[in-house]
C-alpha cells in the first residue's frame, strides 16, 4: 500500500516536471510549495546556517528553472531535487561560503497537536517541549537521520543514499535515537 502512494507521489512529480519543462509557472510554484521546506532541511544540515540553506535551496530551484528543457531526462524526480540541494550545499562548502562562526540551532519538530483542555494543552506543551530537548541531545548524525524519517517521511534507504551512509547505519541512528529519548524523558520524569 505504501509502494502504491509513493508510485503516485511519482507520478504527480513527473507531471509536474512535464508541466514545467514546457514552460508552466504554476506547476513550478506547486513544486517549490512541496519541496522547498524538504529541501531547506537537507541544506541546513550540512551548512548549519539557516542564510546559506535558503539560498542553496533557491539555486535548485533556479537551476531547475533555466534548464527546464532537460527534466524529460529524470526519471525519478524526488530523488533529483534532495541529490541536488546536497550537491548544492557541499558546492558551498567547497567554495568555502561558510563563516567561522556557525550558528548551531536545529528546526524544531512538530509532534502533539494542541488540542482539548486548558490543562491538557499546558501538559502537551510542557511535553512537546521535553522532546524536543531529548531531540536537541542527540548526536548531530543521529538528530538529522530521526528527522529526516519523523518529519520529512523519508524511507531508511532514502536517508542513506542521501547521506551517504548504510541503511544499516540509518537503522541503528534511528534506534538509538528513540533508546536516548526515551532515556532523556524518563530521567526527566523521575
Amino acid at each position: 500500500m505504501g509502494n502504491t502512494s509513493l508510485q503516485i507521489g511519482n507520478r504527480r512529480l513527473l507531471s509536474l516536471f512535464e508541466k514545467i519543462q514546457r514552460g508552466n509557472e504554476a506547476a513550478f510554484r506547486e513544486l517549490f510549495e512541496i519541496y522547498s521546506h524538504k529541501l531547506f532541511h537537507v541544506a541546513y544540515y550540512f551548512l548549519h546556517i539557516r542564510e546559506l540553506a535558503e539560498e542553496a535551496v533557491l539555486d535548485v530551484f533556479t537551476t531547475l528553472w533555466q534548464k527546464k528543457e532537460m527534466l524529460s531526462r529524470i526519471k525519478d524526480p524526488e530523488r533529483y531535487l534532495y541529490i541536488s540541494v546536497k550537491n548544492q550545499a557541499l558546492h558551498y562548502i567547497r567554495r568555502n561560503y561558510i563563516p567561522e562562526e556557525e550558528p548551531l540551532s536545529l528546526y524544531e519538530v512538530e509532534l502533539i497537536p494542541e488540542e482539548g483542555t486548558p490543562e491538557n494543552n499546558l501538559i502537551d506543551k510542557e511535553y512537546q517541549t521535553l522532546i524536543q530537548q531529548a531531540i536537541d541531545s542527540l548526536p548531530p548524525k543521529c538528530k538529522e537521520v530521526f528527522r529526516l524519517v519523523l518529519s520529512d517521511k523519508l524511507k531508511n534507504r532514502e536517508i542513506a543514499e542521501l547521506l551517504g551512509i548504510s541503511e544499516k547505519t540509518v537503522n541503528i541512528h534511528i534506534a538509538k535515537a528513540y533508546e536516548r529519548i526515551a532515556e532523556y524523558v524518563n530521567k526527566q520524569y523521575k
